[in-house]
């Protein structure tokens, strides 16, 4: 069981259900209102823990009523609290949510207390990071102390695990530190200094090679994923599934991700299960409600019909030209 720390955001995720996503300037009526606890960083620890890893979170709580059953929350998930921040000015970040019926959705993002976690704080959970295996981390949190965190894991032997999403640049101090990158097109365009425009995932990875990264990992939503290391650069298809939304997916795989790598290197079977955990979060409403246990995603894969014939056509997948 690898041992992981996740160091990331929490928000308070509010959302509205709405027939289509409203256009600049649109208001969109009958909407269905929930409220969920969500933010990348509550979401991958979560994944990580229901799929089997031994879980600390890092993450900075706000001055309101969430903080506490938040706190609740993450111990009856199994995931360690010690270094958890409480941030006495501010208040627990916030995602305001739009989904549509077709599953797409779009998100604005108040950091709130997230913002507190600071470089300067990276040194009190060193030791979380010492006796670690895996750190996960993404980009809701300040950048530099997503660097500074990423430094002294690689100094310490510890492999990183970077989802650099929300979409941002990152530069090569980071990406040097780097064992797994983790993103989707728009955000591997970001890291590769290009704008993406539907046709040039090629170019996308030809430039996220160059940063030496040993396993650089690039999600396409329904289609699947790429993996591309040293010794296999592959396209892996997703799982057929009937979408409800696609919030926490992504979030999903990655937690799926951590707790499956091992060795220095992802492998299509890794890539495989992380699809099949996050398949089943999008046949689910909302965030850290729609993350499967490592039960259901056991039973996930072993229910689909002619196994043998499906991991045929997954290894026979189209890839892109890049990857050839």
């Amino acid at each position: 069981m690898n041992k992981i720390v996740v160091v990331g955001s929490t928000n308070i995720d509010m959302m509205a259900k709405v027939h289509h996503l409203p256009s600049c300037g649109e208001t969109v009526g009958d909407a269905e209102f929930s409220q969920a606890i969500g933010g990348k960083g509550m979401n991958q620890a979560i994944a990580a823990a229901r799929l089997g890893g031994d879980v600390t979170f890092v993450t900075a709580l706000g001055n309101d009523h969430y903080a506490s059953m938040l706190k609740a929350l993450l111990r009856r998930e199994g995931i360690a609290t010690d270094y958890v921040i409480d941030d006495a000015e501010h208040p627990t970040g916030m995602a305001l949510i739009y989904v549509s019926h077709a599953g797409d959705n779009c998100i604005a993002v108040a950091p709130g207390a997230n913002h507190t976690l600071q470089p300067e704080l990276v040194a009190t959970f060193e030791r979380a990071i010492s006796d670690a295996d895996v750190v996960v981390m993404q980009a809701e949190i300040p950048y530099e102390t997503i660097r500074t965190t990423a430094k002294l894991a690689h100094s310490l032997g510890k492999k990183v695990v970077l989802n650099l999403a929300p979409a941002c640049q990152a530069d090569a101090d980071l990406l040097s530190v780097v064992d797994v990158l983790v993103v989707n097109e728009v955000e591997g365009a970001a890291v590769a200094g290009l704008t993406f425009d539907n046709n040039n995932l090629d170019a996308i990875i030809d430039r996220l090679r160059l940063t030496g990264i040993p396993n650089i990992v690039v999600t396409v939503g329904k289609d699947g994923a790429y993996l591309i290391t040293p010794f296999t650069s592959v396209h892996v298809a997703s799982w057929k599934v009937e979408a409800v939304d696609t919030i926490a997916a992504g979030d999903t795989f990655c937690g799926a991700l951590a707790v499956r790598f091992s060795d220095g290197y992802v492998t299509e079977d890794d890539m495989r299960y992380a699809n099949a955990a996050s398949a089943i979060a999008v046949t689910r409403p909302g965030a850290t409600t729609s993350i499967p246990t490592a039960d259901e995603v056991a039973d996930f894969i072993a229910s689909q019909p002619n196994q043998s014939i499906l991991d045929e056509q997954l290894e026979q997948s189209p890839a892109s030209p890049a990857l050839i």
